[in-house]
């Protein structure tokens, strides 16, 4: 180490379990979607039993992975001191990386989105998007109301960043303190705007006139948003793990917050994305694009 800068770390099994907890969720989805694909488990009477079972199951193995490898990492980090200056630049490189890896993800769904919008309104005289039949939600109701929320939240969370950095450039133990609340407080604002984000959008849900059944608009439009939610609940997961770090001190005078710092980038990923879903899923159909680009002409 005093000649690379590097520490070696004992091996983890977390990312292969995290793998089987992935595909488990997946796959369970996938097949509770399609009736006919469940598996039969012999203490249960039909397949529906076996599907939800492996559902709860890979959600289960997926927290447990997720909590004792964020345990692992704040130890290692914080309490061993195993993270140099080199390691924090390979995680803040491969947090990086990750967030690419996740802009692609959604990318290949807003082009099925944009293939088949497209592929509709080509066609002459009958093409429609959405497709006759399916009522688009209004945009300046529910929708912009989540903007607002999910990005004020990440405001929020960007206040929580400042106050961080300065508490840990502060040696007085009075300002110091007066950084803290203001950090715990800011993350917790953004925690909660971003759970009313979640009610709000299952109250869209349960009020939406059409389904995922409904053809590839439908399809497209769960897709997307559900995806979304679900990685607006993997952020919230990140916050909250940050406020419990604030809270104890993890972020104190001279030590790094690389933690938080990746927590509020990922949040940040997810403003942008609901941006773009708010523009061209919930706008597109009510000719958002349209009225923007005539009065910028």
């Amino acid at each position: 180490m005093g000649r690379t800068g590097y520490q070696s770390l004992q091996h983890s099994a977390w990312p292969f379990e995290i793998s089987l907890g992935v595909v488990g969720l997946a796959s369970s989805i996938v097949m509770l979607l399609h009736g006919n694909m469940g598996i039969w488990i012999p203490m249960w009477y039909d397949e529906v039993s076996g599907m939800v079972i492996m559902f709860y199951f890979s959600i289960f193995i997926l927290m447990h992975s997720i909590i004792s490898w964020w345990m692992d990492m704040v130890f290692e980090g914080t309490f061993m001191g195993d993270y140099t200056s080199f390691e924090r630049l390979n995680i803040r490189w491969g947090f990086k990386l990750f967030v690419l890896s996740e802009i692609f993800f959604f990318f290949s769904f807003f082009w099925a989105w944009f293939y088949s919008g497209i592929g509709e309104i080509s066609v002459k005289f009958v093409g429609k998007w959405p497709p006759v039949g399916v009522k688009a939600i209004y945009p300046w109701r529910v929708p912009f109301l989540n903007l607002l929320l999910l990005v004020s939240s990440g405001m929020f969370s960007q206040a929580s960043k400042w106050a961080v950095s300065c508490h840990s450039k502060e040696l007085d133990t009075k300002k110091s303190g007066h950084y803290k609340f203001a950090a715990l407080l800011s993350m917790m604002v953004s925690i909660l705007l971003g759970l009313l984000f979640l009610w709000v959008q299952s109250e869209e849900y349960y009020w939406c006139s059409y389904t995922i059944a409904d053809g590839v608009f439908g399809s497209s439009f769960y897709m997307l948003t559900g995806f979304h939610g679900m990685h607006v609940m993997v952020g919230l997961g990140f916050l909250l793990v940050c406020w419990f770090r604030l809270l104890w001190s993890h972020f104190s005078f001279r030590r790094s917050f690389l933690g938080l710092q990746n927590a509020i980038y990922y949040w940040h990923f997810v403003d942008v994305v609901w941006i773009f879903l708010f523009i061209f899923v919930y706008g597109w159909p009510h000719k958002l694009l349209t009225g923007v680009w005539l009065w910028t002409y």
